[in-house]
């Protein structure tokens, strides 16, 4: 009797856990997402980012952290993915962070345009997620005073998080977490996923053309290039604006 109770506590799976090799169909990883921390002062929250890359398939860069990454508390919160934090390289800069992201996500509840904007949800995630072959930075400010200005511009948007209740922000953790949780969400079944660069720039010179021959004066190519720059457009609907904007074709000769 005694033996078997033994076995039950330490020999044998325990009836309704799920080991980690269960298949889970409509979940996977979320390897075209990188996290990017910036000036991190909290070794527990940069040790809780890495077990939560780990949890999500992602991959983690630091800026400038402000904490000892190899610290007890640090290695303590990010098991059991020490090995994330040990390797870590950290970047002098955000945009030698996002060198090879093709679009990149601000967080914050502070920034004016992340306030005027609805928060991330699943239906705006699965529009912003990148195309095949493509990476996505996702941006998360200091501890106390968030994303500051100069790297929220360097940010091709800025966002915030649903927060319903009296408290307006999350700590880091948790804002990565959320964030994560529905970005992952998002990718249940087939997403369409946000166009490729190569197919919005085919956009863009059918929308200079077409403001050209208008004499639109005011809609320079910058301008609409950062009016395309904030539509989340899969390539489907660009397939689509494509053959709207090239007008009605003359039907042949009978």
């Amino acid at each position: 009797m005694t033996d078997g109770k033994q076995a039950g506590r330490s020999g044998g799976r325990r009836r309704g856990v799920v080991g980690p090799g269960a298949d889970a169909p409509s979940l996977r990883p979320l390897d075209a997402l990188v996290v990017v921390l910036v000036e991190t002062d909290g070794a527990g929250n940069a040790g809780s980012v890495a077990r939560l890359c780990g949890n999500f398939g992602v991959e983690l860069r630091l800026v400038r952290p402000n904490c000892a990454l190899h610290s007890r508390e640090a290695l303590r919160m990010a098991h059991p993915r020490e090995a994330t934090l040990e390797q870590a390289e950290p970047f002098g800069t955000l945009a030698e962070a996002l060198h090879d992201c093709d679009f990149s996500l601000g967080t914050s509840g502070k920034i004016r345009d992340a306030l005027a904007a609805e928060p991330l949800d699943i239906q705006r995630a699965a529009l912003l997620f990148p195309a095949p072959g493509a990476r996505l930075g996702l941006v998360f400010g200091n501890e106390r005073v968030g994303l500051a200005a100069e790297d929220a511009a360097r940010c091709d948007r800025t966002l915030r998080l649903p927060t319903p209740g009296p408290v307006e922000s999350f700590n880091l953790a948790s804002a990565v977490a959320v964030t994560l949780t529905l970005f992952a969400e998002a990718t249940r079944g087939e997403v369409a996923g946000r166009a490729p660069t190569g197919d919005r720039a085919k956009l863009l010179r059918a929308l200079v053309t077409l403001a050209e021959r208008r004499g639109a004066r005011s809609l320079s190519e910058g301008r609409l290039a950062e009016i395309v720059g904030k539509m989340d457009l899969s390539a489907r609907d660009i397939t689509l604006l494509l053959q709207l904007l090239d007008g009605p074709r003359t039907p042949p000769d009978p």
